[in-house]
């Protein structure tokens, strides 16, 4: 059950960047700052849902929390922003955001949702070997794309040519 719900978080995630076509660079930053959002305030959103008694079944509050503090930069951010222009790209960007933001989403699902079965919990296990190695490669290349759409800027008062 754990492993499917990962798989259709994934798909799902990659298909709505594929679909809006915005740039991994932006989105994956975003998730970044989601995730520094969610270690500083899911206390706080914990408490709000649990006070307000919003339906989280079947997440604990704190693993609700985490997981709408993480996507929620995100999602904003799929609304505006720089778009690809080509497929190519756009599927690139779509299957790293969805990876990315799966990564970042595992640890608040299996803490309310922990696999039944031993071959999936050896799976997550590989997985959690690799996810730093993975996370880092996925946010260098987040920098890379945001580089990439602003590039090298100028300063407005000089110039490469040296007058002789």
């Amino acid at each position: 059950m754990t492993i499917v719900l990962i798989v259709i978080i994934f798909g799902a995630l990659t298909a709505l960047a594929f679909v809006t076509k915005r740039r991994f660079g932006v989105l994956g930053l975003s998730l970044a700052a989601g995730v520094v959002l969610s270690q500083n305030a899911t206390r706080y959103v914990s408490d709000f849902f649990a006070n307000n008694s919003v339906p989280v079944e079947p997440l604990t509050y704190n693993s609700a929390a985490a997981i709408t503090l993480i996507m929620l930069p995100p999602l904003v951010l799929m609304f505006g922003g720089p778009k690809y222009s080509s497929h190519k790209t756009a599927i690139f960007g779509a299957v790293g955001f969805g990876l990315l933001a799966t990564f970042f989403l595992i640890g608040p699902l299996t803490s309310s949702l922990p696999p039944a079965q031993a071959s999936v919990r050896d799976a997550l296990l590989l997985i959690s070997d690799w996810e730093n190695v993975i996370v880092i490669i996925a946010l260098l290349l987040a920098l890379l794309d945001t580089f990439l759409v602003h590039g090298i800027s100028k300063s407005p008062g000089k110039s490469r040519k040296h007058k002789a």
